[in-house]
């Protein structure tokens, strides 16, 4: 087979690989955990691994074709681009989608707290979500609303928590909470945890923020000053020298 002819096979084979409705495989990959290196995990709102493969092995390709001279040394060399471009697709993600999280998880941990108070006070889970939506705003209003519609089409409180499963800030206490409904666990110690790691988790993300701002500020300033370096230190040295030379 030729090279176009293998490029073109691996094209329709990506084509229909992205066609193919995911749902076949949901419950399998449900089951199993794979832990990455935080170098390698996507960003939670990146684009689908689907996606990202047939572009890393587009570049991958491409590689091999534009280097195609420099067998078998290309076939290591378009390994690696393809495999680069999955991983930097995995990292990028829409600047609003990452703030709108950002702004989930600095009031999730009140919100917790107040759905936690609301159920000591002897208010019905429901009841509770319900009161706490009315007092907070958006975003995390807009998920408690997801969870009331639920409930209100008539889906236990299992099944209406289990809508935010998914949801890269809400996810984990979403199914507990619907854990907690079916085995009739303590509601308000589940609440304080996650109350707790989600302070504990916004901290780590505000400190490693601050460090992030000290990195970058080291740059701009040296900048500023290596011109005044240069001026005070090194100029009166050099014109020494020559003065020194031709007098």
């Amino acid at each position: 087979m030729s090279t176009w002819g293998a490029v073109a096979a691996l094209s329709a084979g990506a084509v229909v690989w992205l066609l193919l409705p995911g749902a076949g495989l949901h419950r399998l990959a449900a089951k199993i955990t794979v832990q990455l290196p935080p170098w390698v995990t996507p960003a939670p709102q990146a684009m689908n691994i689907k996606t990202r493969a047939v572009a890393g092995g587009a570049i991958g390709l491409t590689v091999l074709l534009l280097l195609w001279d420099l067998w078998p040394v290309v076939i290591p060399l378009g390994i690696f681009a393809g495999g680069a471009a999955v991983v930097f697709l995995g990292k990028l993600e829409p600047a609003q989608t990452r703030h709108l999280r950002e702004q989930t998880l600095d009031v999730l941990p009140e919100a917790l707290d107040l759905l936690g108070a609301c159920i000591r006070a002897g208010q019905p889970l429901r009841i509770a979500v319900s009161t706490v939506a009315n007092v907070l705003g958006a975003p995390l209003e807009d998920q408690l609303r997801r969870v009331l519609h639920g409930i209100s089409v008539g889906m236990s409180d299992e099944q209406a928590w289990l809508v935010l499963a998914d949801d890269p800030v809400m996810g984990a206490v979403a199914r507990d909470i619907a854990r907690s409904a079916v085995w009739g666990t303590t509601m308000v110690d589940v609440l304080s945890q996650h109350s707790r790691q989600c302070r504990q988790q916004r901290s780590r993300q505000r400190l490693k923020a601050v460090k992030k701002v000290g990195v970058s500020s080291v740059v701009p300033l040296g900048v500023c000053y290596l011109p005044a370096f240069i001026l005070l230190g090194v100029v009166p040295v050099i014109a020494a020298g020559v003065s020194g030379v031709f007098s």
